[in-house]
C-alpha cells in the first residue's frame, strides 16, 4: 500500500545558489533584490518555464536576452553584471500564479556566473518532485524527477534548476532522520539506439548520485543504475519520434530516488 503525492518544494530551504558580487550581497551576506514595484512591468512576465531552464553558467548576454527578453528593473547602461526579473508561473490550481524575482549575475566577460532566486518555492514550481510513500516496514520513499528538466538532450550534466532540485532533497533530509540507504536509478524513452540510451541512462544516474555526495549524502549508502527504457510509466502510440509523441513519453525520461529508513 502506498500514498502518492507531488511535493513542489522539498523542504523550502533551498532559494539561491552561487556566490554574488558585493554590489548584490548585504552586509549579512544575503543577495539583494529590487524592489518589485520598480520593475517596468509592474504585473511580470509569463515567460516560458522552459526557457528559464535552458539557462546556464558561462552563456553570454545575447544568448540569456533570447531566452528570457531584456531584464525588467533599470539596471544602468555600461558596465552592468546583474540583470533581474519578475517572473509569473502558475502554481496548478486553476488560473492561480506567483510573482517570482529572478536574479542573474555576470563575471567581467559577462557570462552568466551565477543565478539567484529570491523565494523557494520559485525553482520548486520548475522541477516538481513527486513523491510516492510506501506504508511498509522499513520505511521507503520514492521521489520521481523529470529527466527532461534534470538534464539537457542526450546529456548527463546536471542542469542549474537540477542542481537546485537536487539540494532541495539533501535539505529535506537535516529535518528527518537521513536514510541508511539511497537508489537512484535512470530511464529513458524507448527512442534511439538501446544501448545508448542504457548507457545515458547509467551515467546520469551516477551523476545524481555523485551530485547527492557532494551534498553530505554518504556514499556507502548510495545505490546507482541505469535501466534505459526498461519500466516504462506511460505507453503511447507511434513508431516515429514526432514532438507530440515525445511530449506524451516525457514521464518515461525520469531519475527515480529511492530512499529507506530504518524502522
Amino acid at each position: 500500500m502506498k500514498n502518492r503525492s507531488t511535493i513542489l518544494a522539498i523542504g523550502l530551504v533551498i532559494g539561491l545558489a552561487g556566490c554574488a558580487s558585493n554590489a548584490s550581497l548585504t552586509d549579512e551576506g544575503e543577495v539583494r533584490f529590487p524592489d518589485l514595484d520598480s520593475t517596468y512591468l509592474k504585473t511580470g512576465d509569463f515567460v516560458d518555464p522552459d526557457d528559464v531552464l535552458r539557462i546556464s553558467e558561462g552563456q553570454h548576454k545575447d544568448q540569456v536576452r533570447l531566452l528570457l527578453g531584456h531584464p525588467h528593473f533599470s539596471e544602468g547602461i555600461f558596465g552592468v553584471r546583474e540583470w533581474d526579473y519578475a517572473f509569473n508561473f502558475y502554481t496548478g490550481n486553476g488560473n492561480e500564479y506567483i510573482t517570482c524575482q529572478y536574479k542573474l549575475l555576470f563575471d567581467r566577460d559577462m557570462r552568466v556566473k551565477s543565478t539567484y532566486w529570491r523565494d523557494a518555492q520559485c525553482p520548486a514550481l520548475l522541477v516538481p518532485i513527486q513523491v510516492e510513500e510506501f506504508a511498509i516496514e522499513p520505511r521507503q520513499e520514492k521521489l520521481m524527477l523529470p529527466g527532461d528538466v534534470l538534464f539537457d538532450f542526450d546529456s548527463a550534466q546536471l542542469t542549474l534548476e537540477g542542481r537546485r532540485a537536487l539540494e532541495r532533497i539533501v535539505a529535506a533530509f537535516d529535518e528527518t532522520k537521513p536514510p541508511t540507504n539511497v537508489r537512484v536509478v535512470g530511464y529513458a524513452d524507448r527512442f534511439g539506439d538501446e544501448q545508448h540510451n542504457l548507457r545515458l541512462s547509467q551515467a546520469r544516474a551516477e551523476t545524481v548520485g555523485n551530485y547527492l555526495a557532494s551534498q553530505g549524502v554518504a556514499r556507502a549508502s548510495l545505490e546507482v543504475v541505469g535501466r534505459g527504457q526498461a519500466d516504462p510509466v506511460v505507453n503511447c502510440p507511434g513508431s516515429i519520434a514526432t514532438p507530440s509523441v515525445r511530449e506524451c513519453l516525457k514521464p518515461n525520461r525520469r531519475v527515480e530516488i529511492t530512499l529507506q529508513y530504518e524502522s
